[in-house]
């Protein structure tokens, strides 16, 4: 729909429209156009509502598909028949208004964007060997406009209002199952909603565009076992002098223990502590590139799908156990390893065991067993005070001197506000 474009002729019928709008004007959400016309169909009409409602239809844009339907309920029962036609009729409006916001601004290029650019985004190689030898060489703006606008595209995708959707078709599964958030309180509600809630372990993640892969599948496209060895081999070797108790360990503790401290490992870590996932997501409470993200796993049912075990974490510190599913080293599953170290034991630590040759099957349970939320990152200091306030501190997650005086620093000049002026 390119409202650019549209004439700015319109018919008497519109006009009257529009202007009857503009005598009898009411609240948005109970305007009678809502339940009697599809807006989707009528492009004019849309704009009559625009053009006598744009303060309040600015408004609109604010609210998430949530407090949409929250405000819908104040008026109309769910099961009354016109609610979906107007909740469809008001994200359509919505969605509109950034349509038409995002074709307004397409023909400048965004000076924000062109800043974070790097300079090989914008010229080529040839490019830069002509500016090297101080020849001639003009810049491709229209090569420039398509970054620029990629650029946009992208980060429209992960706008408050997109996001959503974005995360939702990434990981192929239903908007429901995607929930954007801005207090703690919108988290707590999600989590005690959750069917079967206990049988769910979690992870949260700073960025939400961010893959759901470990960090050795990350680092390399293939002979990830070849890798794991040679980390694991010197990690091994050169830790024994800061923990005699190593030996004694077996491979997947060694694993587990190599993961904590950020060696590239096939474990993905989680927790059965959802507050504490929380805390991973959001302790950079300083990175506002990207909203925070929090993912939920129905453990249970995903090992039940993938090794035919009903066991929310398959305990790899029993040899039967991991003698049990060595046929399934092909399929990825949770596992669990004690309190190998005293990091696993805070955090309630468990791990994603997370096989390269399972990614379809990976995908696919995830899709089935995942629920989402997201954490709006204009809000992530306000939430970490909410979870300091309930004792929920970085000395929780890392039991060290280090995140005690974190802790202290985070309290004493964020939560109390540094006591200015005394």
């Amino acid at each position: 729909m390119d409202f650019i474009k549209v004439e700015s002729k319109i018919d008497t019928v519109v006009n009257g429209g529009a202007n009857n709008l503009e005598a009898t004007k009411v609240d948005l959400f109970e305007l009678t156009e809502l339940r009697e016309i599809d807006l989707s169909e009528n492009e004019e009409r849309v704009k009559a509502i625009f053009k006598a409602y744009e303060p309040e239809v600015e408004k609109l844009t604010n609210l998430d598909d949530g407090q949409i339907s929250e405000q819908i309920s104040k008026t109309l029962s769910k099961d009354d028949p016109c609610y979906k036609f107007v909740e469809s009729n008001l994200l359509y409006l919505k969605q509109s208004y950034f349509i038409l916001q995002k074709e307004q601004q397409i023909d400048e290029i965004d000076i924000s964007i062109l800043k974070e650019l790097k300079i090989g985004e914008i010229f080529d190689a040839e490019s830069l060997e002509k500016l090297s030898r101080k020849t001639d060489s003009s810049v491709d703006f229209e090569k420039l406009e398509r970054i620029v606008s990629l650029k946009f595209e992208e980060e429209e995708k992960y706008k408050d209002y997109n996001v959503v959707n974005t995360i939702a078709s990434k990981f192929e599964m239903p908007e429901t199952n995607v929930k954007f958030i801005s207090r703690l309180s919108e988290f707590i509600s999600f989590v005690s909603e959750l069917d079967n809630a206990v049988n769910y372990v979690s992870r949260g993640q700073k960025d939400c565009s961010f893959d759901l892969l470990p960090s050795l599948h990350r680092r390399f496209e293939r002979d990830y076992e070849i890798h794991s060895d040679i980390y694991e081999g010197a990690f091994k070797q050169k830790i024994i002098y800061y923990d005699k108790e190593i030996k004694n360990k077996s491979g997947e503790e060694l694993r587990a223990e190599g993961q904590h401290f950020g060696l590239p490992t096939d474990y993905l870590d989680f927790t059965e502590a959802h507050l504490i996932s929380l805390l991973f997501a959001i302790e950079d409470y300083n990175y506002s590139q990207q909203h925070s993200i929090v993912f939920f796993i129905d453990s249970l049912a995903y090992n039940k799908d993938a090794v035919s075990l009903e066991e929310k974490l398959l305990d790899y510190s029993v040899p039967t156990v991991v003698d049990s599913v060595r046929r399934y080293s092909a399929r990825s599953y949770f596992i669990k390893l004690g309190n190998s170290n005293e990091r696993i034991h805070f955090q309630k630590g468990c791990f994603l065991k997370v096989s390269p040759q399972d990614r379809e099957d990976f995908k696919r349970r995830l899709s089935n067993f995942c629920r989402i939320v997201i954490i709006n990152k204009d809000c992530k200091k306000e939430i970490l005070k909410e979870l300091f306030n309930l004792g929920i501190t970085f000395e929780n997650i890392y039991p060290d001197k280090d995140n005690v005086v974190k802790s202290i620093k985070f309290n004493y000049e964020e939560v109390m506000g540094g006591y200015r002026g005394r």
